[in-house]
């Protein structure tokens, strides 16, 4: 009777460790921009100064396109307004999707070019944004956030 239940006991040990909980499965099918859309809170980093919770928003526009939005921008303590570049490109590399466009934005200051370079795993997003011509010069913005 002793025997049975260790037997007993052991199979339900065993089945325990063979079974998993869905949170951990890794998606094994490929990455795509609705895997990537989403907003991210995370770090916000102009000429050196962090800016924590800060949030970005990809917005899906097609299977290959998203547009990135950063609401509120502010630097040196001034609000400089929204920056938006739409139609920026969405190409899957590897496990991430590669993003990169280039547009003009319209802040406070003025209306500038902007070119956005970056990548998301659809958990991380890591992008640069660089706006040329300012009166404060060029800004190198760089973002790293999680979904």
């Amino acid at each position: 009777m002793k025997k049975s239940i260790f037997y007993l006991f052991a199979v339900i040990c065993t089945m325990c460790l063979f079974t998993a909980c869905s949170d951990d499965d890794d998606n094994d099918g490929p990455l795509t921009v609705d895997n990537v859309v989403g907003t991210y809170k995370g770090t916000l980093t102009v000429l050196g100064a962090p800016t924590p919770d800060t949030s970005i928003s990809l917005i899906k526009v097609s299977d290959s396109k998203v547009t990135i939005e950063l609401k509120d921008f502010s630097f040196l303590g001034q609000s400089l307004g929204d920056i938006v570049v739409e139609g920026c490109d969405a190409k899957q590399n590897g496990n991430k999707i590669d993003i990169d466009g280039s547009g003009n934005v319209s802040i406070v200051l003025g209306t500038f070019p902007v070119v956005v370079d970056g990548s998301s795993d659809g958990k991380t997003l890591n992008v640069t944004i660089n706006i040329a011509g300012t009166p404060a010069g060029d800004l190198a913005v760089s973002y790293v956030g999680n979904k």
